[in-house]
């Protein structure tokens, strides 16, 4: 059956501050309702808030959740990830990488191999390069973007799994209240 994941990533965050900048967004969240502090094995996790079908879009994720009387929620808990983490769609196609100089998008299965070579680099150092295929330019891999918002190359996620889609209104304001760049990354795993 698998595992609904979306993933707010904060594109900015460095790997220093992303533990504050994790603790800043959480507190966010739930200064606005969108999620609520709940005591579970003598600590605390994050559940769905009482404002948070403001944050989803409802519609495409399951029609009985709209209705009042159903008071269902969405079960999983909120989980800050910090710490140089790459945060990928899962299932789905190939993406294409799409160069931030050239704009060209050029499928995964096109690049050379030691395209996987820089992401495990990166994984594991924070420093990694691409060279785009088509206009040679040089750029660092966090800096390049993914069709279908497929990667993102971070120090810090706010994951949200099986949750109904986050609506873009909701994207849009926790970004501005991080005071950074984001991208959202969603997919089954």
């Amino acid at each position: 059956m698998g595992t609904y994941r979306q993933a707010v990533v904060d594109l900015d965050a460095s790997v220093e501050d992303a533990v504050e900048h994790g603790r800043r967004g959480r507190d966010w969240l739930e200064a606005e309702g969108y999620i609520r502090p709940v005591p579970w094995e003598g600590a605390v996790v994050y559940l769905a808030g009482p404002r948070w079908r403001e944050a989803v879009d409802l519609a495409p994720w399951d029609w009985r959740a709209s209705i009042k009387a159903l008071e269902r929620e969405p079960g999983e808990a909120l989980e800050v990830i910090t710490g140089r983490t790459v945060f990928y769609a899962g299932q789905g196609d190939p993406p294409a990488a799409i160069c931030p100089h050239c704009r060209n998008a050029t499928p995964t299965s096109a690049w050379p191999s030691d395209t996987f070579d820089a992401i495990a680099a990166w994984y594991a150092s924070g420093v990694a390069d691409l060279d785009c295929p088509a206009c040679a330019h040089r750029t660092p891999l966090p800096g390049w973007d993914w069709t279908d918002d497929y990667f993102a190359f971070a120090c810090l996620g706010f994951q949200f799994d099986d949750w109904p889609p986050l609506h873009p209104r909701f994207t849009t304001a926790f970004g501005q209240a991080l005071g950074h760049r984001i991208r959202v990354v969603t997919g089954k795993i």
